[in-house]
């Protein structure tokens, strides 16, 4: 019976060594890729019934190993999340871009999610968000046309579009732009603030890099008093090569 329980208590204890080599193997395998996002929501203030709007998030990777993005999951149809890169290096970013397109969608507020997951250990999935008024009318600011259209451009020659920024409201307003177009597109605003009553001029100007194809961005501003309005504006069109 000694025997049997020395050879027990042997075996154990090879079993439990075994055990705890297994669990520090395991742990050395875990990776070191750390997720990291700058900002997790986004609001695109007052956008019009129909239009698509984009806006780019940043994820970056803070950790020792490679992160790999596994899967971008948008919360609906009406979201494309294209990813710049799903391999992150220790430092690098991607970006993330949110389009979402309100064809479909009722007017009104909505609030939309857009989950990733990834090999990160200590954050496997992450949550990004992003809210819109669909739609909807204010009292500060009358926007002529409600978003640009480009129609079809041939590539490598400039075009630019104009729309109007009216005060409807009896304060001085100011202008700020929030979040830029695409980078083939050059944006200003004539006057950053208006007195009551009082009109601006916002110019677009297509690139000639703008690549080849139909393209979709958008930009925002916001409009402050004593009160403050988001409006983000649709930017599309086609650049052709005949």
């Amino acid at each position: 019976m000694k025997r049997v329980g020395a050879k027990s208590l042997i075996v154990l204890g090879v079993f439990l060594f075994g055990l705890y080599a297994l669990v520090l193997a395991q742990k050395e395998k875990l990776s070191k890729a750390r997720i990291f996002l700058p900002d997790t929501r986004w609001d695109f203030g007052y956008i019009p019934k129909g239009g698509s709007v984009s806006h780019v998030f940043k994820v970056r990777n803070i950790g020792e190993d490679t992160l790999i993005i596994v899967r971008v999951r948008p919360g609906c149809a009406c979201t494309m999340v294209p990813l710049s890169k799903d391999r992150l290096a220790p430092d690098e970013t991607a970006n993330l871009e949110a389009i979402f397109n309100s064809e479909k969608i009722r007017k009104g507020k909505i609030s939309k999610s857009i989950q990733i997951i990834s090999n990160d250990p200590t954050k496997p999935f992450e949550d990004l968000h992003f809210t819109a008024n669909v739609g909807g009318t204010n009292s500060l600011v009358k926007l002529i046309p409600e978003e640009v259209c480009f129609d079809t451009i041939l590539q490598g020659r400039e075009a630019e579009r104009r729309l109007t920024a009216e005060n409807i409201s009896g304060e001085e307003l100011s202008i700020e732009l929030i979040d830029g177009p695409k980078d083939f597109v050059d944006l200003n605003v004539k006057k950053r603030s208006l007195k009551p009553g009082e009109r601006t001029e916002i110019t677009l100007r297509l690139k000639k890099d703008a690549p080849q194809g139909s393209f979709r961005t958008s930009f925002t501003l916001d409009f402050e008093n004593s009160k403050m309005v988001r409006i983000t504006v649709p930017v599309y069109g086609i650049v052709t090569t005949k």
